[in-house]
């Protein structure tokens, strides 16, 4: 346990250091912020782009979530990923892993404690853009209209420990920054694949990034969430216990 916390508090800093923390919580908070203005001025941006387009849609509390659930699954959780693509990568290459394996660092420290420090880093930089897109939007509009705010954030921040979780996977099986991202990136085609097949999808883990603004509009219950939550959890542990029984069998 001693080694498990000196490593994580040696990661935090070599995150500060080296401007990943910073890097993301500047990216997700800047698509936080220019979803909501996107979603207020759209109307106003076309009538000034075209002259003989005008439109009488007037921008919603809803639309600034709309943008907050298309901005943080396909950008934020993609920079997420490069960022933290090279967890092990640049150990391989500097042979640091070797020589800290060697002074008694047990190679499931070694997992686990990247995992931790990249969960810390998604979880301040989410959670920060996400009350900066609630505050925006109920100075715009009102969030009280709808319903299970925080809940339909929740559901999305797991699905970014799902991300991270095949990621130290793919860092594990592969040296190679990209390759391990692209490990990353097959897995979620398949599990969102399961996500349009009729018989799976109501099961389907990337229900949870996909039913966001039915459950805020009223149009989903909570509680067919249930078991893609479960699932969701189980897969984490899954690829966790994986990259860690492959790690201690991996040759340096």
């Amino acid at each position: 346990m001693k080694g498990y916390i000196a490593f994580t508090k040696k990661e935090i800093l070599e995150n500060i250091y080296n401007f990943r923390f910073i890097i993301l919580c500047a990216i997700f908070i800047m698509f936080g912020i220019t979803g909501v203005l996107f979603a207020k001025f759209t109307p106003q941006i076309l009538e000034i782009l075209a002259n003989n387009i005008r439109t009488d849609t007037i921008p919603e509390a809803i639309d600034s979530w709309k943008q907050f659930y298309k901005n943080i699954p396909s950008v934020g959780y993609s920079a997420l990923l490069i960022l933290y693509g090279s967890s092990l990568s640049n150990e391989y290459s500097k042979g640091t892993l070797v020589l800290m394996i060697t002074k008694g660092l047990s190679r499931t420290t070694i997992i686990l404690s990247k995992f931790t420090v990249a969960v810390i880093t998604m979880t301040i930089s989410y959670w920060i853009t996400f009350a900066v897109t609630y505050g925006y939007t109920n100075y715009f509009w009102d969030n009280s209209q709808m319903d299970n705010v925080v809940i339909s954030g929740v559901l999305l921040w797991i699905i970014g420990l799902l991300y991270l979780s095949i990621l130290m996977l793919g860092c594990v099986l592969f040296k190679q920054t990209f390759t391990s991202i692209l490990f990353t990136g097959g897995i979620v085609v398949v599990l969102s694949l399961s996500n349009i097949i009729n018989p799976l999808k109501q099961f389907s883990p990337m229900m949870l990034t996909s039913k966001n603004i039915e459950l805020i509009s009223g149009e989903a219950e909570r509680n067919i969430f249930i078991i893609p939550i479960i699932l969701t959890f189980s897969l984490v542990i899954f690829f966790l216990t994986s990259a860690t029984l492959l790690f201690k069998k991996k040759q340096l």
